[in-house]
């Protein structure tokens, strides 16, 4: 977090700014992040254990630790497929395509950059010990039908996450008539926990119907068996009761239908592949956004909600999973140096109003 040694000469636009509204924003206690314009202070949300006094109380043992081994398909076993038209004339790598390579992690940054979990609120890496990214070569192959393929290895590799659609998939359709509507992906890995920590397992988007299976049993999604069905929002499950040390699969079926099913698809169309331009474009199935998973304590802040309206005042919900509707829950605006320029307190699931002094030219607030 950086702040400037002073503000300079307040004119009618910095006049009307705050500490708040010129602050980058995180949650602690856990410890999650939420960004503005200027980085100037974050704010710390925590679970309060007993006898817990500030931010600075958490440590990394009453967060959970997380440690997770994948076992992938050799990295030869991927190439960057032509795209853009069967002849390829619409195929335009870019040297930032030609960076990616299924010897190194595909999206390596932290996932939510809004919510980062730990001590130390690097929105950019998060804290290494409390997550694990899952980007990278998985098992894959299209999928006659949805029977589970338990326990074998998959006839091909796809580079997670990159659509199926795209030349870096590695599986990119070269016709129209070749695209594949459905598809599995198996992912083999071993996983090492903290003692009492809960284990949850993201997908960033899927496109379109995704299900989830881990060590052989249906993963819930919102208390629902059976699957997510949406190709634009991340979803998760809880997976601290199904995971084993070592050996874990993870198999995911995806339908995507796209032009093809009634389901919102955006401009997609599959007769892109072979005739790309104009106003419609290829679609993009299956995984598309980062996987990982998080080590969290029992008690965890799930999702937040931020009213960012006020210039002086900030109204913050936490939502809580693994607490009652009585979990207390601080919040603290702290400076770069950890010092505590505001505070509230409050209940999970009730909005908190944290009120912070206007900033003036010798500091970022009135108490600086």
């Amino acid at each position: 977090l950086t702040r400037p040694s002073r503000w300079g000469t307040p004119d009618a636009e910095t006049d009307s700014k705050s500490a708040f509204d010129l602050c980058r924003f995180i949650t602690a206690a856990e410890t999650i992040m939420l960004p503005a314009s200027v980085a100037l202070c974050a704010l710390a949300i925590l679970l309060l254990p007993a006898g817990a006094a500030s931010h600075r109380a958490a440590s990394p043992s009453a967060l959970g630790e997380l440690s997770v081994v994948s076992h992938r398909p050799a990295a030869s076993t991927w190439r960057r497929t032509q795209c853009g038209s069967p002849s390829g004339d619409a195929d335009i790598p870019t040297r930032w395509a030609s960076e990616v390579s299924a010897d190194t992690t595909p999206l390596p940054a932290y996932p939510r950059p809004q919510m980062v979990r730990g001590r130390g609120g690097d929105r950019d890496k998060g804290d290494p010990s409390l997550w694990s990214n899952l980007n990278g070569l998985w098992e894959w192959e299209p999928a006659a039908d949805a029977a589970p393929p338990f326990g074998r290895p998959l006839n091909g590799s796809i580079l997670v996450p990159f659509p199926v659609e795209s030349c870096l998939s590695g599986v990119a359709p070269a016709s129209s008539a070749t695209l594949v509507a459905q598809m599995w992906y198996r992912l083999v890995f071993d996983a090492a926990v903290a003692d009492g920590a809960k284990t949850l397992l993201h997908f960033g988007a899927v496109d379109w119907q995704a299900t989830v299976y881990l060590n052989g049993l249906l993963l819930r999604h919102d208390g629902r068996l059976g699957n997510h069905t949406g190709g634009y929002d991340g979803f998760g499950f809880d997976v601290t009761d199904r995971l084993k040390h070592a050996g874990n699969e993870l198999l995911v079926h995806v339908l995507d239908p796209s032009d093809a099913g009634a389901q919102p698809n955006g401009k997609q169309r599959v007769s892109a592949v072979d005739r790309p331009g104009g106003d419609t474009y290829t679609p993009s199935s299956g995984i598309w956004q980062t996987v990982w998973m998080e080590a969290v304590p029992p008690s965890y802040i799930s999702t937040l909600k931020i009213d960012q309206a006020s210039t002086t005042n900030v109204k913050v919900t936490a939502f809580v999973e693994g607490g009652g509707a009585t979990t207390p829950v601080r919040f603290e605006v702290v400076d770069r140096d950890g010092t505590t320029v505001a505070e509230a307190a409050g209940a999970a699931g009730s909005e908190v109003s944290i009120f912070v002094a206007p900033a003036t030219a010798g500091g970022a607030s009135g108490a600086d």
